[in-house]
């Protein structure tokens, strides 16, 4: 076999691509780029990028099909199937460009927090609301005009709670009231309540919002009474009984022995006022 037979079969491994099939049918023609310009009217740098198939400097994948028709033409190539073969290259330009799928990771499973690290800041969490509530319960004060007010009033206008107005029947029920038997505070709308030691100082106070349940403690029933100046707007219960009201509508009232024997007793001997009922026409 001589080198004249093989160079064809090399020439034609070489075109692997629409530009070069091109180049080599303009190069046969003996025509030049500024010759297949001419035909065309297609700019000589369109072309060259044409032959070396660098379509990305073409002004879009239309004008692409379409100049390598043209081209073709004026080469004597069949136009179609070269328009076709440019469309497949312009394809799989477009397919190998795209970026190789990867999995999406939304983060770095490494930098989770563990669940040892999540129950932590959970239960410092509640620890901290916990401390808060306390503070809350402990820190909240009267206005100091109010309680400078109601310790005026009570200097004023207090009377001595007396046991003589009690009935039989009073103190049966005060004897038949366990000892340990809750004290329970109930806001019917919101009242200020404070807590007196012996010498009559109040040493602890809140204010119950309507709603707001408050049950005494213990120790509080022992070592103080109470007070309040608005004894209609607190429900008193002991055991889950309601005893009534401590003291009269809008009335000072302090001292009230918070053991559940005596608040039996001291609500049912104490009356509240009654308004006069509209006069009569005559």
């Amino acid at each position: 076999m001589t080198d004249e037979d093989v160079a064809p079969e090399q020439g034609e491994l070489a075109i692997t691509r629409t530009g070069d099939r091109l180049r080599l049918a303009r190069e046969a023609a003996g025509l030049s780029l500024a010759d297949v310009a001419t035909r065309t009217r297609i700019t000589q740098r369109h072309l060259a990028a044409i032959e070396k198939s660098d379509f990305s400097e073409l002004p879009g994948r239309t004008y692409v099909t379409g100049f390598a028709r043209a081209y073709a033409r004026a080469v004597d190539l069949p136009e179609a199937e070269i328009g076709a073969a440019v469309r497949q290259e312009l394809e799989d330009d477009e397919y190998g460009s795209r970026p190789l799928y990867e999995a999406y990771e939304p983060t770095d499973p490494a930098r989770l927090p563990t669940a040892r690290l999540t129950w932590t800041l959970v239960i410092v969490t509640l620890l901290l609301a916990s401390a808060y509530g306390v503070w809350r319960f402990l820190s909240v004060e009267p206005d100091e005009a109010l309680i400078a007010a109601q310790n005026r009033a009570a200097d004023e206008s207090e009377a001595p709670q007396s046991d003589a107005a009690a009935t039989p029947a009073t103190k049966a029920g005060a004897a038949a009231v366990a000892a340990n038997a809750p004290v329970v505070l109930t806001g019917l709308s919101e009242v200020w309540i404070g807590f007196d030691d012996a010498t009559g100082k109040t040493e602890n106070w809140r204010t119950l919002e309507a709603g707001e349940v408050y049950q005494v403690p213990p120790a509080y029933i022992e070592q103080f009474t109470l007070r309040t100046s608005i004894p209609q707007a607190l429900k008193v219960t002991v055991g889950g009984r309601d005893v009534g009201s401590i003291g009269p509508a809008d009335t000072l009232v302090k001292g009230v022995s918070l053991k559940p024997a005596d608040l039996v007793t001291h609500t049912a001997g104490s009356g509240a006022a009654t308004p006069a009922g509209p006069r009569p026409k005559g």
